[in-house]
């Protein structure tokens, strides 16, 4: 029909789900079609009105409405949380073995060439030889077999419901994965974690969305070739043996709960990651938990649906709490180069190392004595009085003494000051920059709450004093406390 036109030898959007499509399109009309396919063909030829056509009557010819079925079915009570009410659609679809029929000019011609290719041709001989006492179906592109095909049994397909099988960013982050959120009576399938619509880098995404749910197999990335079990790794050579972590306290993480803004927690976690480029260690990014007033809203967090936003990823704890972790967390900017873990890989790392007598060696602020004043109250601070201002370059000395221990544990928030001569000053200013979630003008220039993307190119340069900060914070030094057993 178009001779020398048809060919889909070019970059194009046909994924894998329009190759299930085009499939079904076929199964259910009896024909060859390939309606997604088409358009993978030139642009030039689909403005032609004889391609117009041919795409009309192929969805003449696919008959759907005709061939499926729509049935409602009541489902138990406990299922109702998942479906939304007392009853589920399912719709089936009786499939046919199709056939080119001599691949009528109307359909758009023959797509395939009169000889069959090596790999096609290798593929059957591989599929005969697996069970050579079976047939092979009728062969689609011979005409001649259409009779055949037509006499063959019809299979009944259903399609899965919307609401047990849609993937992560429509479902599962509304708390429909988790068993936790859903009362561990009735639980979604875990399904397709492909599209996530955030401010997450989109490979690393996939794997996170596992670890969250504490279904990632840890082993499979050691085992394969070139692959690191963390994302800190990256960029670390072929190995992960030196990292070492800095994290909160568990007693001082349970404190952000408290906080009071998304200003305040910026502040505080700003003061981990440049302590970290201090001691080259990598974050053990906090989380916060998803009932913190500034988190939340207002709105419940104890029964799907979420509404939590897509700045937050929410999961839960082995006990059953349920935590918010920024998705912002999850690029390379906060991660990669032994610059951050996240919780799940912190809580992977540290079971790695229990029993060593390294110690979950604590440091501990202490406010100077000679600088002693009452605290201003301020709207968007409520732990202002935990915060410790150190100074860079008058710890790094004394906390050399931890430099081998695998965990160091910071049970005070602290806001970090770097001499400009210094050289981790740089550095720290680098990740402020790069990692958002710690530029808390520049993520609220970039970001809302609701985790809406703003104004990208608004973004300002970091500013490692961060003026949304309490005008005043006390002075003081980092004390090391007895060394520990992890596990």
């Amino acid at each position: 029909m178009f001779a020398g036109k048809k060919s889909i030898h070019q970059t194009c959007l046909y994924a894998d789900q329009d190759g299930y499509a085009d499939v079904l399109a076929d199964m259910a009309s009896g024909y060859m079609l390939f309606p997604k396919a088409w358009y993978c063909l030139d642009e030039g030829l689909r403005a032609e009105p004889k391609w117009q056509q041919v795409h009309a009557t192929m969805h003449e010819h696919m008959r759907f409405h005709e061939v499926w079925t729509d049935t409602d079915f009541l489902v138990p009570d406990s299922w109702r949380l998942l479906t939304g009410g007392p009853s589920t659609p399912l719709r089936s679809l009786h499939l046919g073995m199709p056939n080119c029929r001599g691949w009528p000019e109307e359909l758009g011609g023959q797509w395939y060439p009169p000889e069959r290719g090596e790999f096609s041709s290798d593929f059957l001989e591989q599929l005969q030889a697996d069970a050579p006492h079976l047939p092979l179906w009728p062969d689609a592109e011979n005409a001649s077999n259409a009779a055949a095909a037509d006499r063959l049994p019809t299979e009944r397909f259903a399609f899965m419901p919307e609401w047990l099988g849609l993937g992560y960013w429509l479902r599962g982050r509304h708390g429909y994965w988790d068993p936790h959120v859903t009362g561990n009576i009735a639980q979604q399938v875990i399904a397709h974690t492909h599209f996530i619509d955030t401010h997450a880098n989109t490979a690393m995404a996939k794997r996170v969305v596992p670890m969250s749910l504490h279904r990632y197999n840890w082993d499979l990335p050691q085992r394969a070739s070139g692959s690191q079990p963390y994302f800190a790794c990256n960029g670390l050579g072929n190995h992960c043996s030196d990292l070492q972590v800095i994290a909160f306290s568990p007693e001082l993480g349970k404190l952000l709960g408290s906080s009071a803004s998304w200003h305040e927690f910026a502040l505080i976690i700003q003061g981990l990651a440049a302590l970290g480029v201090t001691l080259d260690r990598a974050v053990a990014w906090p989380s916060l938990p998803c009932n913190t007033s500034w988190v939340s809203r207002g709105k419940p967090v104890d029964k799907p649906p979420l509404q939590l936003g897509g700045m937050w990823l929410p999961w839960s704890t082995h006990a059953g709490d349920l935590m918010c972790t920024p998705w912002p967390y999850v690029n390379h900017e906060c991660l990669a180069g032994s610059r951050g873990l996240l919780p799940w890989e912190f809580e992977h790392f540290y079971a790695q190392h229990a029993g060593f007598e390294f110690g979950a060696s604590t440091v501990h602020a202490l406010h100077d004595e000679d600088n002693e004043y009452e605290l201003i109250s301020e709207a968007h601070f409520e732990l202002a009085e935990h915060i410790v201002e150190i100074d860079a370059r008058s710890e790094l000395d004394d906390l050399q003494t931890l430099q081998y221990q695998p965990i160091i544990y910071l049970d005070s928030f602290i806001h970090v000051i770097f001499p400009d001569s210094m050289a981790q000053h740089k550095q720290a200013y680098d990740v402020c920059e790069e990692c958002t979630v710690l530029n808390t003008e520049a993520y609220t220039a970039i970001f809302d709450l609701d985790g809406n993307r703003g104004r990208k190119n608004a973004q300002p340069m970091a500013n490692l004093g961060l003026s949304h900060r309490p005008a005043r914070l006390r002075r003081g030094k980092l004390h090391t406390r007895a060394a520990g057993v992890v596990g």
